[in-house]
């Protein structure tokens, strides 16, 4: 089982792009927020426009996106959490995808 629940609303997108501290890397962009009461898990949404390549480069992205999110939120509280994902992560090979990633969940 995940230890995460996907976003769904497009409410809940727009929140955290308003409200959520913004964490920049070259291939990913972090939006991060607490959670709230009621989220039994870490909330999740991966967003990566058409910009970044095709539908085969966008959903192999978003793969390793969730692999990697499979192994770090683990064992970590729960909190809400937009990925959005750049151009240049069409380039980037999985080891560099979580790098980053979990580079970007380290930060307080």
């Amino acid at each position: 089982m995940r230890p995460y629940a996907s976003l769904r609303r497009a409410a809940d997108f727009s929140r955290l792009r308003r409200n959520g501290r913004r964490i920049d890397g070259e291939a990913l962009t972090i939006y991060a927020d607490r959670s709230r009461a009621g989220d039994p898990a870490s909330l999740v949404g991966i967003a990566i426009g058409k910009p970044v390549g095709n539908a085969v480069v966008r959903n192999k992205i978003r793969r390793r996106l969730v692999a990697v999110l499979d192994q770090t939120l683990a064992g970590r509280p729960p909190r809400r959490l937009l990925i959005v994902a750049q151009p240049p992560a069409a380039r980037a090979s999985f080891a560099g995808l979580r790098d980053q990633l979990v580079a970007g969940l380290a930060q307080p």
